[in-house]
């Protein structure tokens, strides 16, 4: 699933062609994709306690609206419209916005369950072949705040303090932890093992456990990672690509993500795998404690 750099990549690469455009046509091809939340605070679900039975139309999919801002909280990108009204994207463990300029053809016209037309002639596509993606559909910005005041800080930016205050009474491992969206957003299996590998502490080790100046290396290691990630474009394990189609480079630098039982790029034994919050985790037993 795409973390945090890969949507920030992706949110950067379509800020260019994006801002200030107007939306002259919308389709929605999958209509179980797009759900307005009837709870601001519920999690994303298709199911009838999170999607009003509410029948969508063009205007909430942004027809006719000017594009403002593309704003990300953790792995949730969204589109905000001049006039307050906004589309949130969870791009789920497969999906993907693509923008097409005017000349350019789309080579891979499956799976794709949303058009947007733009004023210059060129295409966004939400594309999601597995479909554990989808679309929040909100009126107003509030709306789309309300639904994002539940995630933790956002990974990126957190700090010492914020970490600290939210790992003291949690008795879970530290991968579990920082798998949590609402402790940290946007942290997810491949970013977590490599900040725990860069800043030295063991993955099962229980999250109370971390004294002050683990805390304090972790939270700088998490976003030293998350930096050197966006730089590269992020990581393309297997589905993620860019807004235009390119692949992130991050992938070659992983130091344990997906190296279990290779040699440890620092002592040379090998990585051990284990399963942590239902998750293949990759650590070195010998370099963290």
């Amino acid at each position: 699933m795409p973390e945090l750099p890969e949507v920030e990549h992706l949110r950067r690469s379509l800020e260019p062609v994006l801002l200030g455009r107007t939306i002259i046509k919308a389709t929605l091809h999958r209509r179980d994709i797009a759900v307005m939340p009837a709870d601001p605070q519920g999690g994303f679900s298709r199911s009838s306690s999170d999607a009003r039975p509410a029948r969508l139309t063009r205007r909430d999919l942004l027809l006719d609206a000017t594009i403002d801002r593309l704003q990300r909280k953790g792995k949730q990108l969204a589109i905000l419209a001049t006039d307050g009204r906004a589309v949130c994207v969870h791009l789920g463990m497969t999906g993907g916005l693509i923008h097409l300029p005017l000349s350019s053809r789309n080579r891979r016209r499956d799976h794709v369950h949303a058009t947007w037309r733009l004023d210059d002639g060129s295409r966004l596509l939400f594309r999601d072949p597995r479909r554990f993606g989808g679309l929040w559909i909100f009126p107003t910005r509030m709306c789309l705040d309300e639904r994002w005041e539940k995630l933790g800080p956002d990974a990126l930016h957190v700090t010492t303090r914020a970490l600290s205050a939210a790992l003291q009474s949690r008795s879970a491992p530290i991968k579990a932890t920082l798998l949590d969206q609402r402790v940290l957003a946007g942290v997810g299996n491949i970013y977590a093992d490599e900040s725990l590998f860069r800043a030295r502490i063991r993955p099962g080790r229980p999250s109370h456990s971390l004294s002050a100046g683990e805390i304090r290396r972790l939270a700088s290691s998490i976003r030293a990672i998350l930096r050197q990630a966006i730089r590269a474009g992020g990581s393309s394990i297997r589905d993620y690509r860019d807004a235009q189609g390119r692949q992130g480079l991050q992938q070659r630098r992983h130091a344990v993500y997906g190296r279990g039982g290779k040699p440890c790029a620092l002592c040379a034994n090998p990585l051990l795998v284990e399963v942590i919050a239902q998750r293949t985790t990759v650590s070195c037993a010998h370099c963290q404690a």
